[in-house]
């Protein structure tokens, strides 16, 4: 009697489970700029000389996406994931402090990264709306920045 129970429960709960529809959220990226967004950040690189940098990012105003969610250091795969969807070497949430008002994070990284990383700026919400089940995320390519600090130390 309890294998008979046991067995037509197991069924119920695979039919149910098998049956049930996944619902995942889908990111966007912004193709807009810094300024159609009205943003307001400030990227610093310090180049230490050691193989490693420093990486200041400053948060004035969130703009058109606020409120963020999370603000991210992302470093895309060099490999081409088999389904074609996006992998990441690394994908990193980034602490902040307030610093006059402003949204400070700072990451120490090796040189040879700054290539191919990026800031995200992730969030729920565009002009305030919200949709379900949908997310969006604003690029800051790094590489940028350590050319501009390499031409200010020439």
């Amino acid at each position: 009697m309890f294998v008979r129970t046991f067995c037509l429960s197991a069924v119920a709960f695979a039919t149910l489970a098998m049956t049930t529809s996944h619902a995942w959220a889908e990111g966007f990226g912004l193709g807009e700029s810094k300024e159609d967004l009205k943003l307001d950040y400030k990227v610093s690189v310090h180049d230490h000389g050691t193989g490693r940098v420093t990486i200041t990012f400053t948060l004035a105003d969130e703009g058109r996406l606020q409120p963020l969610n999370s603000i991210d250091f992302y470093i895309p795969s060099t490999d081409k994931h088999k389904s074609g969807g996006h992998m990441a070497d690394l994908v990193l949430s980034l602490a902040t402090r307030e610093v006059d008002g402003k949204q400070v994070a700072t990451i120490h990284v090796k040189k040879e990264l700054i290539e191919r990383a990026e800031i995200q700026l992730k969030t729920s919400h565009l002009d305030g709306k919200q949709e379900l089940l949908t997310w969006y995320y604003h690029s800051i390519p790094i590489a940028k920045y350590m050319e501009l600090e390499e031409q200010k130390q020439k």
